[in-house]
């Protein structure tokens, strides 16, 4: 068994404490959902590859589609799916995107509200504990070897509950597919292959020739000047989004006719999110549009029009990392 020195023991100390309130609060909160009038349940349940099945990105994909009792109740699973079931993949995190509609008094609400705060207080307390864990392959053994099977993304996720004001008019939802793109100094990008160092070489590669690796490229890194304008780029995963679209009283629409006339611009009343587990919307002023979540096609949305050119050289500084210097034409 792996020795771990003391913080790394009590940074597991404090997680077991945390994840232990967490399921407190939601117990607590599940109780109180449980208490309301379900006014309306809309929910998909997007499929997970199973084990040994996760390599490649689906070319499509089919939620299962729930409404009424048993899409109440499959949210409420939702909001403490927090392990794996030993037939589907760990790699691909559960997602249950919907909404359920509740009406309560007023004092119940309130209290939904600091439920739901207290659990995402808590999420974020062991999200900021994790990284004292160690390089990945301890923070794997030492929250496994507490929690089995826990998925980690699954736990730390944040819940989102709408309350009766801002009025909520619509939620519609859609597929996120998109690059996440960073801005990384030359310092930041030799400090991360320093500290791979510490993680496992990749299949048929030896410790030796690991290091060996690490130091070439490291080396090829450090040689860059310190000026030199780098992107981190990373593919994020095909992901259910939501756009809440709130309602427009008769002065703010008035207020965004007049902007249109003066500016061609628009205040959008859109917030878009991952809908990765359902929202709580609590008493609202007037019926909520839930939409559905339609077909992921990856053909279909291969046809659609590419976006402008990019900025980025299409060689990354090393094979280590998916960092791109900016093309020099994009600087200008």
């Amino acid at each position: 068994m792996a020795q771990y020195n003391a913080a790394q023991l009590q940074a597991i100390a404090e997680i077991n404490e945390r994840i232990e309130a967490l399921e407190g609060v939601c117990a607590d909160l599940i109780s109180d959902l449980r208490q309301c009038d379900v006014a309306q349940a809309k929910v998909a349940v997007v499929p997970r590859p199973k084990i040994g099945e996760d390599e490649a990105e689906p070319d499509r994909i089919e939620p299962e589609h729930f409404s009424g009792t048993k899409a109440f109740e499959r949210a409420l699973f939702a909001l403490t799916d927090w392990y794996g079931d030993g037939q589907h993949s760990t790699k691909a995190v559960a997602r249950t995107p919907g909404a359920i509609v509740l009406r309560c008094d007023e004092t119940k609400a309130d209290l939904i509200q600091r439920r739901v705060a207290q659990a995402n207080a808590l999420k974020d307390q062991v999200k900021e504990r994790i990284p004292k864990l160690g390089n990945r392959n301890d923070r794997f053994e030492l929250l496994h070897s507490h929690h089995r099977m826990l998925v980690t993304l699954q736990l730390i996720r944040q819940y989102t509950v709408l309350p009766s004001t801002p009025v909520i008019q619509s939620l519609s939802f859609t597929w996120g597919v998109k690059t996440e793109i960073k801005t990384v100094t030359v310092e930041e990008v030799c400090k991360r292959i320093e500290t791979m160092a510490n993680d496992a070489p990749p299949e048929a590669m030896d410790r030796a020739q690991w290091e060996w690796n690490i130091a070439k490229e490291l080396n090829r890194v450090k040689s860059l000047p310190a000026s030199t304008e780098l992107r981190h780029r990373r593919e994020l995963v095909v992901r259910p989004m939501v756009n809440i679209r709130r309602h427009l009283s008769a002065a703010e629409r008035e207020a965004r006719r007049e902007r249109w006339e003066k500016e061609k611009k628009f205040d959008q009343p859109v917030t878009l999110r991952e809908a990765h587990t359902p929202l709580i919307v609590l008493n609202p002023a007037m019926p909520v549009k839930i939409g559905q979540l339609g077909i992921y096609d990856a053909d279909e949305r291969k046809k659609r029009a590419k976006r402008g050119g990019r900025k980025t050289s299409d060689e990354p500084i090393s094979w280590l990392l998916p960092v791109f210097p900016v093309q020099p034409e994009a600087l200008s």
